[in-house]
């Protein structure tokens, strides 16, 4: 019976990731913008974001992304989150999500990635890797 929860529930994510997105935004406050291909894009509740995708967060503006593995992030006032790479491809036992926070704060709380591959996670601050073994957490980089 857990078994066919868990694939109904894949299915269901993959319908809600169509295109390859990593995720998509779920809470928003204030102004954020995704930096994506050279192009600034100001940011929408239920907007997808993907890997290569920067988020940065304007002075009293926050944001909360929704993963595909389910991980969710919350950012902070003047913060800079860059998604390095990220696939989630469970089926073929591919995960990966490396990302970087280069200014702000940040909140985490880990969603079946790093369940499935403690390995996988990895969120890179000044000076610092941090690897990811499921979790909830907060960062602060100056």
């Amino acid at each position: 019976m857990k078994v066919i929860l868990v694939n109904l529930i894949f299915g269901l994510i993959t319908l809600l990731f169509a295109n390859d997105s990593s995720g998509f935004i779920k809470k928003l406050n204030g102004e954020v913008n995704i930096l994506r291909d050279s192009k600034v894009i100001t940011a929408k509740i239920g907007d997808k974001i993907f890997e290569k995708d920067t988020i940065k967060t304007n002075q009293k503006s926050s944001v909360g992304i929704i993963f595909k593995d389910n991980t969710l992030i919350s950012l902070g006032s003047n913060t800079e989150f860059d998604i390095e790479e990220y696939f989630f491809e469970p089926a073929q036992k591919k995960q990966s999500f490396i990302s970087q926070i280069k200014k702000g704060t940040m909140t985490c709380l880990t969603g079946l990635m790093s369940k499935l591959n403690p390995d996988a996670m990895k969120i890179k601050a000044k000076g610092a890797t941090i690897g990811i073994r499921g979790t909830h957490f907060s960062v602060s980089v100056d």
